[in-house]
């Protein structure tokens, strides 16, 4: 048998972001988000080894650590916990680094899968939601993917058919570190709680269908990112000044706009993308997978 795996770990943009609480006793912010699974995507190849070695390996970007990062933390969990050998993993970065799409968790969450591939883990007693969430707090819905509301520290997940048809143009501003947003935010809401939108609401209107659902878009992280990278006010005005619901996703720096008309989408488009402007549609799944 040829124990490797290749899969094609999916972005996330959140569609609202609301910070209700602390987790004290974790020292973790409790969320209320609405999650979607976007069509860019990490390739990631994990193959096993006849040793414990877990080896990483990163193409198209020197910016991650071999051994601090989540592709790394997935793998060696499950060495712990079901004593197998190690692995090389080898993930091709086409998810922007610090863009608040998600990165690091897909590919978090790509490796479990993969492991889950060769080992049918829940047969061996290992709980995958649990085991996700232990890698990150973003990892369980990474794993399953598509559109979910997302709450408490990440381990709550309630999906939602994705009835809306969305067009998404991008700007990216300087990245902005996560762990810094959040101090930032505690700094500024002292009972650590701030809710810009109705998640219900959201909801409900995602589920029917109706264009109205971008109206409530909103991110708890916004004005800690606009501290820490300024272009993301300015790529936020840019983007509402071709008619866009704009909305931060996680920490930033990539902002996004809007479009339920796809031709406000196309001139948008257009007009941006001599700046860098991107393209993203919704992804049904959260990784997709092959044996090789």
């Amino acid at each position: 048998m040829n124990n490797t795996v290749k899969l094609r770990a999916f972005a996330k943009v959140n569609l609202s972001l609301n910070i209700t609480g602390c987790d004290e006793a974790r020292g973790m912010h409790m969320l209320d988000s609405v999650m979607m699974s976007v069509d860019v995507f990490d390739t990631v190849t994990v193959a096993e080894r006849n040793d414990k070695q877990i080896n990483v390996k990163f193409i198209g970007t020197d910016l991650v650590p071999a051994e601090n990062n989540t592709a790394y933390k997935a793998a060696k969990a499950v060495q712990d916990i079901i004593g197998c050998n190690g692995f090389d993993i080898t993930v091709e970065k086409r998810i922007p680094i610090g863009a608040g799409l998600g990165g690091s968790s897909a590919d978090g969450a790509a490796v479990l899968r993969a492991l889950d591939v060769l080992y049918k883990l829940p047969q061996l007693g290992v709980n995958m939601r649990k085991l996700a969430l232990f890698v990150g707090s973003d990892v369980p819905f990474m794993l399953t993917g598509g559109l979910a509301r997302v709450t408490g520290l990440g381990e709550e997940l309630f999906f939602i058919e994705n009835k809306l048809k969305l067009f998404t143009v991008g700007l990216m501003a300087n990245p902005v570190s996560t762990a810094a947003a959040y101090k930032k935010f505690d700094e500024l809401h002292k009972d650590c709680k701030h809710c810009p939108t109705d998640t219900d609401k959201l909801c409900n209107l995602l589920l029917d269908g109706d264009n109205k659902a971008i109206e409530h878009l909103g991110n708890a992280l916004y004005e800690p990112a606009v501290y820490f990278s300024p272009e993301i006010a300015k790529n936020t005005e840019l983007l509402r000044s071709y008619g866009a619901a704009v909305n931060l996703t996680g920490s930033g720096g990539m902002t996004l706009g809007y479009f339920t008309d796809i031709q406000a989408f196309y001139e948008c488009y257009t007009a941006l993308k001599g700046v860098g402007a991107r393209v993203f549609a919704p992804a049904p799944t959260g990784v997709l997978h092959e044996r090789m």
